[in-house]
This record gives structure tokens, sequence and C-alpha cells, in this order.
């Protein structure tokens, strides 16, 4: 069996680019120096094990991306303690973050945990985006502009949500839900 050593040159330059980032500041975020991150990107030398770690924290990806080569599909996975949370205004909405970072441009995987009463107030997002939300337990009310519609148990809903838009817990519990927010390219 043939095995190819991992492109971590191309897979450098090609995440550094999705971020239009400059050599220049990726070697200031990750403590690398730019002769050192040219010459990895040209393949013309093998980085140690821990300047590829500090090239992909500071680039925001896992090291395992900078190392995979072109051979099996990979199994991304993010562990729960990794995922960041953020609350709604009312901190009455857990949000926990499950879309990995480099996705953002296209996708963003939410799972929404609401206490009795909590409300997740969103600004319009850019045209034509559209939002997913299904319900896993309790009952959630969805506001786009004007139109409101009820969501139960199991309920999945699809709206554009390039309009202010409201998600508010209306059952005497806590209620969650999964949304999935699609950006168009």
């Amino acid at each position: 069996m043939d095995m190819q050593p991992p492109s971590v040159g191309k897979n450098i330059l090609y995440y550094r680019k999705k971020r239009n980032m400059t050599i220049d500041e990726l070697s200031k975020r990750s403590g690398v120096s730019k002769s050192m991150l040219s010459q990895v990107e040209q393949e013309k030398t093998n980085p140690t094990v821990i300047t590829v770690w500090k090239i992909a924290r500071s680039l925001d990806v896992n090291i395992n991306q900078l190392l995979k080569t072109g051979g099996e599909p990979a199994i991304e996975i993010m562990r729960k303690e990794d995922m960041p949370i953020i609350y709604s205004q009312d901190r009455k909405c857990l949000i926990r973050i499950n879309s990995p970072v480099h996705m953002a441009d296209n996708l963003e995987l939410y799972q929404l945990i609401f206490k009795p009463g909590g409300v997740n107030e969103s600004e319009p997002h850019f045209a034509g985006t559209q939002e997913f939300l299904t319900v896993f337990s309790g009952k959630l009310k969805v506001t786009v502009g004007n139109n409101s519609k009820i969501l139960n148990e199991g309920d999945s809903s699809r709206y554009n949500a390039d309009a202010e838009h409201i998600i508010e817990n209306i059952s005497d519990g806590e209620s969650q839900a999964y949304l999935v927010v699609w950006f168009p390219t």
C-alpha cells in the first residue's frame, strides 16, 4: 500500500487563504516565523508537531485538518465541552454552537435550550438566509415580521431569516430545539 505523507503546507495555505489571512498575520498569531511558514507552505520543510499545533490554533482548525491527506474521508468531531455557548439577551436561552468555525460562511448549527418564558430575538441576516428549526421538546412560537406560528414537539419549520425574527418558549417548562442557519452562496 503506497502511503503519501500529508500535504501540511498545502492545507495550511488553504485555511490561511480561506480566512483572508496574510502570512504576516498568521506569523503574529501563531508565533511561527514568516520564513518558516513560507517554507512549510511551499513544502520545502516539514514542521514539528508543536509548530503545526500553533498554526492550527491560529487558524481555528483542528490539527487533524492540517495533517489530513487525500485518502480516507475525514470524520470531523466537535466535542460537547469544546462547543462555544452563548445566551440570549434575557439569559433564558442557552445557545450551543455546533458548527465548525470553517463552515460559518455557509452553515451554522445551534442547539437551543429555553427556560420557561425564554426569548431569542435575532436581527435580520444576509438576504436569502433561511433558518430551519426543529422542536425536540416543549412548544415554541416563531415570529418573522408580523407572521407567527406555533411549533409543538417534533415539528419543524423553515423561514426567511433576512427579516427580524423571534423564537420564544411558550410552554410551562423547558423547551429544546435545533436550529440550522443556511446562508446562500
